[in-house]
Parts: C-alpha cells; sequence; structure tokens
C-alpha cells in the first residue's frame, strides 16, 4: 500500500493536523499526540504525521525523561500488543505507537510495531519506524540488518546499498557481509526484474532474450531523436533504455544534452546522478567479483567523491534545508574534509531533529583537528542534553573517554567508562578498561 499525503486525507482527520499543529507550537506534547494519534486510527498510511507523532514523543522525552514508573507501565501495554500481533495487527500497531509515545526510540518497542505493520501489509511503516532509530542513535547493526532486507523487499535497492555500507563498516571483516554488499550492487544496477532473473552477479553480463528486446527498443530511440534532436520526452525515454542496457555513460551523455536543451529539471538532474552512480556500483561489482582489491577501493572513493558533488548540488539549491546540510557535513567527514565538515554540522546543529548527531560529529571533527578542548565542548553540550543513559549517551560518553585518556585525565576518563558499565558491561571494551 501506497503513503496517504496529508492532502489527501479526509476534511476531518485535517482538522485533527491543525490542532496537533497548534499544541505543538505551544509546547502541548501531549494533546499533539493524542490529535496525531486520532489521525492514524483513521488513516494509518499517513506517514508524515506518524513521522510527526514520533517526533514530537522524542521531543516531550528529551524535556521530561522516562522515570522508572513509566517504564513499568509499558509491559501490560507490550505484552497486550504482542498478543494481538497474529489475530489484530492493525491493534498492534496502535499499541505500539502508544508505547513508542513513552518511550520513543526503545528498540524493542520498534521492532514489534515493524512486525505489525509487515502483518497488516503496512511495509512502509516498518521502513520508516526503523529509519527515525537510525537517524536518532549510533550505528547500530540491530537497526541496519532488518532495515535493509525491508529496503530490498520494497526495490529500493539504493537505500538498501547503503545500510549494506554501514554494515560493512562496522563488520569489515565478515564475507557474508562482503557478498550481500556485492548482490546489493548488483540488484541496484540491474533493477528488479534483471535481479530476479540472473542466478548470479555473473549473469548480469550474459547477452539473452532481455538484452536483446533492449537493444531493439535502443535503435528505434535512437532513430526518434536522429529525426527530432530537439524532443526532450525522446531523449529521456533513450536515456532510459540506454540505463537498461547499462550503458552509463551514453545514458549521462543523453540526460545532460536533455538539461541543455530543456534548462534545469530537477528529475533529470536526479537522473543523470543515479546514471552516475549506478555506473560506478555497475564497476564496483565487477571489480569486486575479479577480487581486485585496488580498484573496488579506487571505485569507492571515486563513489564517495560523486555523492559528496551530489550533496553539494543539492546544498546549494536548498541552502536552508538543514536536514541536506547534515547529509552534506557527513560525506564531508568521511571524507575527512573536517573544516567543510564542520562549518556544515554547525549549521545542521540548528535542526532540533539533528541536534545531538551533529554535536557528536564536531566533537569528533574538532578532535581529529587536534583541537582537543573544543571536542570536549561539543560532547559536553551533547551529554548536557542526553537526559536518558541510551546508546546515544553511551557513545558520547565513550567519546569522551576516549578524549580525557589522550589529555591524560584519568579520573574524568575513568567516570565516563564507569557511567557505561554501571548499565551495561558489554558495551565496546568498556569492561577491558574498567577492570583492568
Amino acid at each position: 500500500m501506497a503513503e496517504v499525503k496529508l492532502e489527501d486525507a479526509p476534511q476531518g482527520v485535517r482538522t485533527y493536523y491543525e490542532k496537533g499543529i497548534a499544541a505543538l507550537k505551544r509546547d502541548n506534547f501531549d494533546y499533539a499526540m493524542d490529535m496525531f494519534e486520532a489521525m492514524l486510527n483513521v488513516e494509518p498510511r499517513l506517514l508524515q504525521v506518524r513521522r510527526m507523532l514520533r517526533t514530537t514523543a522524542i521531543k516531550k522525552n528529551k524535556t521530561s525523561p522516562l522515570g522508572k514508573m513509566a517504564m513499568a507501565k509499558t509491559v501490560g501495554g507490550f505484552m497486550k500488543a504482542s498478543a494481538s500481533l497474529k489475530k489484530n495487527p492493525q491493534l498492534a500497531i496502535e499499541l505500539s505507537e502508544k508505547l513508542l509515545r513513552i518511550d520513543p526510540l526503545n528498540l524493542k518497542f520498534s521492532k514489534l510495531l515493524c512486525e505489525a505493520a509487515k502483518a497488516a501489509a503496512l511495509p512502509e511503516i516498518a521502513i520508516q519506524t526503523l529509519e527515525i532509530l537510525k537517524e536518532n542513535s549510533a550505528p547500530n547493526l540491530n537497526i541496519l540488518e532488518p532495515l535493509a532486507i525491508l529496503y530490498r523487499e520494497a526495490d529500493q535497492f539504493d537505500e538498501e546499498y547503503a545500510c549494506f555500507e554501514a554494515i560493512t563498516k562496522l563488520k569489515p571483516n565478515d564475507s557474508k557481509v562482503l557478498k550481500q554488499l556485492k548482490d546489493s550492487a548488483a540488484r541496484l544496477t540491474m533493477g528488479k526484474a534483471g535481479w530476479q532473473k540472473a542466478e548470479s552477479y555473473r549473469d548480469v553480463i550474459r547477452p539473452d532474450a532481455e538484452s536483446r528486446l533492449v537493444m531493439n527498443e535502443l535503435d528505434q530511440l535512437l532513430a526518434r531523436v536522429e529525426a527530432e534532436p530537439n524532443n526532450i520526452d525522446f531523449r529521456q525515454a533513450l536515456a532510459d533504455c540506454q540505463l537498461k542496457n547499462r550503458q552509463f555513460e551514453a545514458a549521462v551523455q543523453t540526460l545532460e544534452k536533455c538539461l541543455t536543451l530543456g534548462g534545469a529539471d530537477p528529475r533529470i538532474t536526479k537522473k543523470r546522478w543515479r546514471a552516475k552512480e549506478q555506473h560506478i556500483l555497475f564497476k564496483t561489482a565487477a571489480a569486486e567479483d575479479a577480487h581486485d582489491a585496488e580498484a573496488v577501493s579506487n571505485l569507492r572513493k571515486e563513489l564517495a567523491e560523486l555523492r559528496t558533488e551530489m550533496a553539494a548540488e543539492k546544498v546549494n539549491q536548498h541552502p536552508h534545508d538543514l536536514q541536506m546540510k547534515y547529509e552534506y557535513a557527513k560525506l564531508l567527514f568521511e571524507a575527512n574534509d573536517l573544516t567543510g565538515a564542520i562549518q556544515q554540522f554547525q549549521q545542521a546543529q540548528l535542526n532540533p531533529e539533528r541536534r545531538i548527531r551533529s554535536l557528536i560529529y564536531l566533537g569528533k571533527a574538532f578532535e581529529k583537528k587536534d583541537q582537543l578542548s573544543i571536542a570536549q565542548e561539543q560532547f559536553e553540550v551533547a551529554l548536557s542534553e542526553l537526559k536518558v543513559m541510551d546508546e546515544t549517551r553511551k557513545e558520547v560518553l565513550y567519546e569522551l573517554g576516549l578524549l580525557f585518556e589522550k589529555t591524560g585525565n584519568n579520573q574524568r576518563m575513568d567516570t565516563c567508562f564507569k557511567e557505561i558499565y554501571a548499565v551495561d558491561i558489554g558495551y565496546r571494551d568498556v569492561a577491558v578498561r574498567i577492570e583492568s
């Protein structure tokens, strides 16, 4: 089922939305969430509203940290939602959302909502739920791995590939993960039909009946473009066919000609970027298949540079979009352009949903620049705003501990590691550090 946009919702539901937004402006979080919940009970596919419900819960959780009594009250709700999964998955969705109102970034509650959404044939809710967790947490296999599967099932192969790239960073020497990354790259370059047809990556490069049909179509479109060289529709159709036939460079040239003839068109520009990206991914999959480690390394650098260039263009086109600045900043950080990353993160932190992650990245960037006192300030500001001991607070404490170790402040280092140790003895190498 597809997402329902707010403008397509019934009039009565939109009235709830207006009341919810008005309450949100007054920081009346509970009433705002009541209104958003009421909307979702009528139309569960309002993903924009579902995200706002979760965002509001996160804001409330930051201003009023979860107490032990509130958490104890979730036990019965969790059991009731779990029991409803098979017989009434829609009820399980509603009950799971009530749990996430109390603890919006709880992994157990989120997984329950995902199961309910899949049982109700609403996979887009499951995807959104894990995306929100991913956006507000440190990289976590328990989030990335199921999210990658959901993306694959939804034919969102570009997002699936990005997930496996992140998983590879967490498990760099895992042969199974590397195989999944390669398969994901093949799915991205082939599309759904091609992947289902192929038995392995090598099938991509074998001529078959399907490719012959594409070639015939390609010849016909080339003839049309020659007959009407200024017809942008014909050129776009030609570019699509070239992509099907994995003629990536030709597709890029065709799309650039479209932009020359018709001026800036965001859809064509996006398709051109995607064609360039698919070309690199296709070459990367081939290099991995040939076990050419040097070529794979160079191609991954090329892909990172391309994505950074894409993000820079988006930021230039939308200079006030803080989410785009955040995404651009992450790419700059990964490319080790620390000054550029700091500049973008300093602006991105004005987005409440990205503030903590931006502060963490700022701390890491200043630390890499050996500006340790400024790095410490960023981590401490982030820590002061994290009232609940969740994965993000653990991450900040751990980074601070490492920073104090560098500066020789062993007492403060111990304090950071002990705070983590007291609640999660298995977190990274904290146990080894404390017990030694």
